[in-house]
């Protein structure tokens, strides 16, 4: 896998909601330079409902952590220029808080995935979400940063019913994001993923797998990262759940050295696309 290129694919759409608060960004794959001593970073961020600045805080994220990403030296590790990013693009979150007078009232979340010589990095806050996909199965990769979480270690426990934790109406408040002053939980994997030819790597906001069984998600992610992107986020929004959130989906795989990749834009059905295409 070493020195193999990616193909990828990525969708989005506003959903039934008044505006997108999703925002991603895919680090320059035409960059040899930087892809030889920092591989491939695809970020995605959300930002929060009910809380001020949802649009603006995910942008900024996306924004600073990309930024802060490709100045990375070829001696920097990965796990450590991913926290470093993390670290910048929440304080980028917290300064736009100050500036607006709403301190504690700003957050977004963040999933960030590297691709660097065929093996796989992470990094993420909230709950938003990386996916492996492989022989058919889809393993989540990231834990929920959700009080949900910490009810269901109760009802384990015996401390509560697993009816109170289950129907507890806070359930899907956020228990880590950034905008926080201090992030109480980071999520990242310690070691490096190596990837297999046929692996494909999902990073998704909560409008799509709130949408999506497990099996149908494998489904479509058998189809071009560019096909299963777009289809991802269609088959969502067939379903026209009430209170549809935002979705976005970003697809990685690998890609055989011998084709040619390049970037393309599309608009199909109100949806952006910058999506790869081999050719």
């Amino acid at each position: 896998m070493e020195g193999v290129p990616l193909l990828l694919g990525n969708a989005q759409h506003r959903g039934k909601r008044k505006e997108q608060q999703d925002s991603f960004a895919i680090s320059d794959v035409s960059d040899a330079v930087f892809v030889e001593k920092g591989g491939i970073l695809a970020v995605l961020a959300d930002g929060m409902g009910g809380m001020s600045l949802g649009r603006e805080a995910s942008a900024l994220a996306v924004e600073t952590m990309l930024e802060s990403y490709v100045i990375k030296e070829g001696n920097e590790p990965v796990v450590e220029a991913l926290m470093r990013s993390l670290s910048r693009a929440n304080m980028a979150v917290v300064e736009l808080a100050r500036k607006h007078c709403l301190e504690g009232s700003v957050g977004t979340t963040m999933a960030a995935a590297v691709i660097f010589r065929g093996s796989l990095y992470w990094v993420s806050v909230g709950d938003s979400r990386i996916y492996l996909c492989r022989d058919g199965r889809l393993i989540q990769l990231t834990a929920d940063h959700t009080y949900a979480s910490e009810l269901y270690e109760e009802a384990y426990s015996g401390e509560i019913s697993w009816n109170d934790a289950l129907l507890h109406p806070q359930r899907g408040a956020l228990t880590s994001f950034l905008g926080m002053e201090r992030i109480p939980i980071v999520d990242r994997n310690a070691q490096p993923l190596s990837l297999r030819d046929d692996d494909r790597v999902l990073l998704c906001s909560d409008g799509l797998y709130r949408g999506l069984l497990s099996e149908e998600i494998v489904e479509e992610m058998r189809l071009s990262p560019r096909e299963a992107a777009e289809r991802l986020v269609l088959r969502v929004l067939a379903k026209d759940l009430p209170h549809q959130d935002n979705v976005t989906a970003i697809v990685l795989a690998p890609m055989e050295p011998s084709l040619a990749y390049c970037e393309v834009e599309r608009r199909v059905g109100g949806m952006s696309h910058v999506v790869g295409e081999v050719r």
